[in-house]
């Protein structure tokens, strides 16, 4: 009897590396391993970063599909990526094929020209794939210039309020600044400094956001508010994809909108939004099947 492919996914971002292996349409195994992007490719945190995907796997792949972000299918560098996966996994280069992470992402969840879809994880960003494969976005500018409503916005907006705080002389002690110091260690700005810029990129200032939201639903105004211009935000940067593409529906997913109350707020903020998770590798590895013949 003919074994059935072990089939890879991997979605990949700046916040980590999520895998997923299928075999005879089944999840047999899934992780998550240190962030990896296009930019990181033979840097050393992009070189540790493949060589933990590679230890984590419990077996090799036959065929794999990948999202990575800052990556155009059929470019230069992407052949550079596919090369360096394939040989971390030890696998067939032939049978690897992979794309954007926000390709991926639509992917999963619509079809070309059926929506829009609105991203919001550490960044954020809005999406459309045309039928012909053309792309309408808006947002997806990185922390630094964008990223609005996501996990790094809302993680700087609280530490704003803190330091506003200490800027007038007073230690913070509200339930956001609790929450927060549940995570840094403390609210004095020597460890807020170094929460803060201690770890370069977005992602340490990202994991404060749920650290907003349960301060919101412990009642502090100040989180509840910048839950709600979180949401205004994300709203914004699909009116933006919409106005370009006419009013398509607009499915919402990403690691932010895990918290029921922005889920909540951006449905009022973008009426009709329909807010659905979904596993991005698995996706990614049931395309790999569908290429390869797994």
């Amino acid at each position: 009897m003919t074994r059935s492919p072990l089939l890879l996914g991997l979605d990949a971002g700046g916040s980590g590396t999520k895998w997923t292996l299928v075999r005879a349409g089944q999840s047999v195994a899934s992780g998550r391993t240190a962030p990896f992007t296009a930019a990181l490719l033979g840097t050393p945190a992009g070189d540790a970063a493949l060589a933990e995907l590679g230890a984590a796997l419990p077996g090799r792949p036959d065929a794999a599909h990948a999202g990575v972000p800052g990556l155009s299918a059929g470019s230069d560098h992407a052949a550079q990526v596919a090369a360096a996966l394939a040989g971390t996994l030890k696998m067939n280069p032939a049978h690897l094929s992979l794309e954007g992470d926000l390709d991926l992402a639509y992917r999963a969840h619509l079809s070309p020209g059926a929506g829009v879809l609105l991203y919001a994880g550490t960044g954020s960003v809005a999406y459309h794939v045309g039928r012909a494969g053309e792309v309408v976005r808006a947002g997806g500018r990185g922390y630094r210039i964008g990223d609005d409503g996501a996990g790094f916005s809302l993680g700087r907006a609280a530490l704003r309020v803190l330091t506003a705080a200490i800027d007038r002389g007073q230690e913070p002690d509200s339930p956001l600044a609790r929450e927060v110091r549940a995570v840094t260690g403390g609210t004095d700005w020597d460890t807020l400094r170094s929460f803060t810029y201690g770890d370069p990129g977005a992602s340490a200032v990202a994991r404060l956001a749920p650290a907003v939201s349960r301060a919101a639903e412990a009642g502090d105004a100040e989180a509840a508010h910048l839950i709600e211009e979180a949401a205004q935000a994300l709203a914004e940067l699909a009116r933006r994809v919409q106005e370009q593409v006419g009013p398509l529906p607009v499915t919402a997913t990403g690691g932010a909108l895990r918290s029921p109350l922005l889920a909540a707020a951006l449905g009022r903020a973008l009426p009709g939004v329909n807010v659905q998770q979904r596993d991005h590798a698995e996706a990614a590895a049931r395309y790999a099947g569908a290429q390869f013949g797994g």
